[in-house]
């Protein structure tokens, strides 16, 4: 766990390695973190800019509204902790873009989109993954991400961002079900494609 003591904003930020970082902390976030975790790939997740996890924090209070949604979400949050997974409340995603070598990436040069490492950057850290998990993220942010790696913005967007090594889980909503399905998904094919560790 990096020492959030010693750095703020104004400070470089701290640099780790990790095989995927998933954005957002609600129940999509959970749920990929989960399979991969029981899929042998480590994993941080963090808040996306919009953070779904606060609206399902708020509605936790009138289980009436979502109670499968509510139970799903505290039996996740019980499997984080005793899976000592790396759930990090405090960091929020600010930036995502392909990782150059200036963010420490060994070897130079800049990895080729199909097999290069992302840098996620949040207030502190910079962390450096094979892998990007959105579970959180607005219409226009997840535009902007795709016409800047050249996945465009229509339909096939989501096809070419996979081949990239972005995921998208629970972007739209979805029923509890599909949602679970989404995450099983995403984390047996990041499974299957990364690196043997």
């Amino acid at each position: 766990m990096p020492d959030t003591d010693t750095n703020d904003d104004d400070a470089a930020p701290l640099t780790e390695l990790t095989g995927a970082v998933v954005i957002g902390c609600g129940l999509s976030g959970m749920a990929v973190a989960r399979e991969l975790s029981r899929q042998g790939v480590d994993s941080i997740v963090i808040h996306g800019p919009v953070a779904d996890a606060d609206a399902i924090r708020e509605t936790s209070g009138e289980p009436a509204v979502f109670p499968e949604r509510v139970e799903l979400v505290r039996l996740l949050q019980a499997y984080a902790a005793g899976h000592h997974l790396d759930v990090r409340e405090d960091s929020e995603a600010r930036e995502i873009s392909l990782a150059s070598p200036a963010d420490g990436v060994l070897p130079a040069p800049v990895p080729a989109p199909s097999a290069g490492k992302w840098a996620v950057r949040t207030g502190r850290e910079l962390l450096l993954a094979d892998y990007v998990v959105l579970t959180s993220c607005s219409r226009a942010d997840l535009r902007k991400l795709s016409r800047a790696v050249g996945a465009g913005s229509g339909p096939g967007a989501a096809t070419a961002l996979r081949g990239i090594g972005v995921y998208l889980v629970g972007v739209d909503p979805l029923p509890v079900g599909s949602l679970i399905r989404q995450a099983r998904a995403a984390g047996e094919a990041i499974a299957d494609a990364a690196p043997p560790a």
